[in-house]
């Protein structure tokens, strides 16, 4: 049977911010119910160990985000979470949950949240059996801009890094700064969209290969860009994985990225599958 190294599982595609670089979706807002994210568990349970519990949205906005994790626990998933960090104070009990392995913070959100950064670190010493990344994007070929610089001034000074340190942490990727705590970094790119100028039929793309993704509605995509639900490939609701997989649209954008070659127009109008050749997350 077909194990994916990870599963993204959209608890909800709301927000509490609204960033310039993160593509807005038009479709329902809404969250995962309880008895929706247990189906979800039982039909994916034989193809992963690992569940990242976002696409688009916030997932600590979930009102019942600690109930999720627990049905995560009861089907032994290993969870990974991303956040924009401004819930973190607020969730700091249920981000202890041992069903928790990594928590991803966006650090380049754009909130006027007073004391920001100094919550974030405050949580994150608590959480001393997790993995922590702190995560930015940077302009092209990993330069820094003024509020990425800034980001770092402060990490350096709450962590006490020596020069060494952040020199590597301005010019390499996923950097250790303390035990289970790391600094990512990735130039930012393009969303796919249909709009889009950009357009290339060549690449390639873990889609499929390590990973897919479930939008809150049961839609199932390739992978969490696909932020829309443009490439639907069934849903969970009414289909099982075996069935997707089975299928030629999956099988087609497969065997074409392993080729090199791009099958579906909205990956042709995806610049990421070139950002993967020099920005490949390492956890």
């Amino acid at each position: 049977m077909k194990k994916f190294k990870k599963i993204y599982i959209e608890i909800t595609n709301i927000c509490n911010l609204s960033c310039s670089f993160c593509k807005p979706t038009n479709r329902i807002k809404r969250y995962i119910t309880l008895v929706e994210m247990e189906e979800i568990l039982k039909k994916i349970d034989p193809y992963t160990d690992y569940l990242y519990l976002h696409v688009k949205g916030e997932p600590l906005l979930h009102p019942q985000f600690k109930e999720i994790l627990d049905l995560c626990q009861k089907y032994h998933k290993k969870v990974n979470v991303t956040t924009n960090g401004t819930l973190l104070l607020e969730r700091k009990k249920e981000l202890s949950h041992p069903v928790i392995r990594q928590i991803n913070i966006s650090l380049h959100s754009e909130n006027e949240k007073e004391h920001y950064l100094d919550d974030i670190f405050d949580v994150v010493e608590g959480l001393t059996d997790k993995v922590i990344v702190y995560r930015f994007w940077t302009m092209q070929e990993n330069k820094l801009d003024q509020k990425s610089t800034n980001i770092v001034e402060k990490i350096k000074t709450y962590y006490q890094l020596s020069p060494e340190v952040v020199d590597d942490i301005k010019t390499k990727n996923h950097i250790c700064i303390r035990h289970s705590i790391y600094v990512d970094k990735a130039n930012e790119f393009v969303w796919p969209s249909m709009e889009n100028d950009y357009y290339h039929d060549r690449g390639f793309c873990y889609a499929l290969r390590d990973q897919l993704a479930i939008l809150v509605d049961g839609t199932i995509v390739p992978c969490c860009l696909d932020g829309d639900g443009i490439i639907q490939l069934g849903n969970i609701y009414q289909n099982t994985l075996e069935e997707v997989m089975c299928s030629s649209r999956y099988q087609k954008i497969k065997q074409g990225f392993q080729n090199r070659k791009v099958s579906e127009e909205l990956c042709k109008r995806c610049s990421f599958k070139d950002a993967l050749l020099t920005n490949i997350p390492k956890i």
